[in-house]
């Protein structure tokens, strides 16, 4: 990210022009700091967990949209 992207975020926030919850720069506010190590370090891929939580959501990696789930394993049910 760029500074100038950045300022961009961090002033948006100010004015509560995007919800913090669609901001960037609050993606890891409640991450432990060993964890950030980790993916800083390379031993987590924070993208592959994305790819696994947009599937788990049912939805496509590529345009976000609902594909439903696929298998058992991505499924989730609401009690």
């Amino acid at each position: 990210m760029t500074n100038q992207e950045l300022n961009h975020y961090r002033a948006a926030a100010s004015l509560g022009l995007i919800p913090d919850e669609e901001n960037p720069i609050f993606l890891f506010n409640g991450t432990r700091a060993e964890l950030l190590l980790d993916i800083i370090s390379g031993k987590i891929d924070a993208q592959e967990f994305a790819r696994i939580e947009m599937r788990t959501r049912g939805l496509d990696i590529k345009t976000g949209r609902w594909i439903g789930w696929t298998t058992k394993e991505t499924r989730t049910e609401t009690a």
